[in-house]
Formats: structure tokens, C-alpha cells, sequence
């Protein structure tokens, strides 16, 4: 398994601003290049307060986009994931508007019974990997064809 991290940051190293909104300090040219890193992959992955400060929805970008994926085999739109230790994530985030494709949401054992059960109802699948900590070793397995 492959995983490409695409971040972007200033000179100072902030890579958001104080009230820890993402700041499109970046050009056209990154924005191309995030969307092409998209066309090559399976999923994306965003942190719990990147999904709720930004009305973003992580999906593949343009028909040209999809066309790619398509003609590299992938699925015209990748799985969507975010991250949460605590399964904070705002049940009402933009990305829970946009259902092209699953939204995956990995938590670990400290997220409360009643914050499952409303991530559950937004989101196509939570995942629990781990009991404090999210274990991307497990939560990035690959699931086992049958044979």
C-alpha cells in the first residue's frame, strides 16, 4: 500500500491560520496538483477540524479528474475518509451534503456511545482502530477479497 501525504505551508511553517481555518495561501498550480495526487488514488483523508472549519468535500474534482481515475481503473470517485480520535467530527460538515461516494470515519474507543450512533447516521461506515490512539497500521489494511 501506498500513502501520499500532499500538504502545503508557509514559509513561517503555518499551514493554517491562528483560529486554525486552512488558508488558501497556495496557487492554481497546487490546486492542480492536489486534484491531480486525487486522480491516482483510492481514498482521501482529512482531519476532523479540516471537515468542519472548511466547506470542503474531498471528492476527485472535475469531469477530467474522474475521467482519469477512470482510465487508471480506479473508481470514477475515491472513498472519503476523516479522521477523529474522539469522534468529534460535526455530523452537519459539508462533506456530509455531497454523497457521490462513501464517507469512512476512523475513531478510536474514546468516541461516546451518542457520537457514534449520529456519525453513523451521516457517514457510510465508522471504523474504531484503536483505544486512544487511531492505528493507521490496522485502519489502512487492505480488506481481504473472497476467495
Amino acid at each position: 500500500m501506498t500513502v501520499i501525504i500532499n500538504m502545503a505551508m508557509t514559509a513561517d511553517g503555518k499551514i493554517a491560520t491562528a483560529n486554525r481555518a486552512v488558508a488558501s495561501f497556495g496557487s492554481r498550480r497546487d490546486h492542480d496538483h492536489l486534484l491531480a495526487l486525487r486522480a491516482t488514488a483510492d481514498a482521501v483523508m482529512a482531519g476532523a477540524r479540516t471537515v468542519d472549519l472548511n466547506p470542503i468535500n474531498m471528492g476527485p474534482g472535475s469531469v477530467r479528474c474522474r475521467r482519469l481515475r477512470l482510465k487508471r481503473g480506479l473508481a470514477e470517485y475515491n472513498l472519503r475518509v476523516i479522521v477523529s480520535r474522539c469522534g468529534t467530527v460535526n455530523p452537519t460538515a459539508e462533506i456530509f451534503r455531497h454523497t457521490f461516494s462513501p464517507v469512512l470515519i476512523l475513531t478510536t474507543r474514546r468516541a461516546s456511545e451518542r457520537r457514534l450512533k449520529g456519525l453513523r447516521a451521516v457517514a457510510s461506515e465508522v471504523k474504531i482502530c484503536g483505544a486512544k490512539q487511531i492505528d493507521f497500521r490496522h485502519a489502512l489494511q487492505p480488506v481481504p477479497l473472497p476467495v
